[in-house]
């Protein structure tokens, strides 16, 4: 075998080792990067509407329902439990 050809084989796979290790390292951050952002959606901080006092939630599947009470009406807030976020408002007049 000519040893030109063979010293280009070795410092191919040696570049190829290195750009692998470069890639794999960059996985590895973005992979412990979006398991810190997702440790804080553990905790969802909900605000008692005015006037109204807490009555019952439950929870099913993915959604949360939390139902608030006052003199005049009932309030149900239906939550995503993953986003937090609020996906529906209803209101039951007395």
């Amino acid at each position: 075998m000519n040893i030109k050809l063979l010293k280009f084989v070795v410092v191919f796979m040696g570049i190829l080792i290195v750009f692998a290790v470069i890639v794999l390292g960059f996985s590895i951050y973005i992979k412990f990067s979006n398991l810190s952002n997702s440790s804080n959606l553990n905790n969802i901080i909900l605000n008692t509407p005015k006037n109204m006092d807490f009555l019952d939630y439950k929870i099913i599947e993915n959604k949360i329902y939390i139902s608030y009470k006052s003199i005049d009406k009932v309030l149900i807030k239906v939550y995503n439990l993953k986003t937090g976020n609020t996906i529906k408002k209803i209101e039951i007049l007395k």
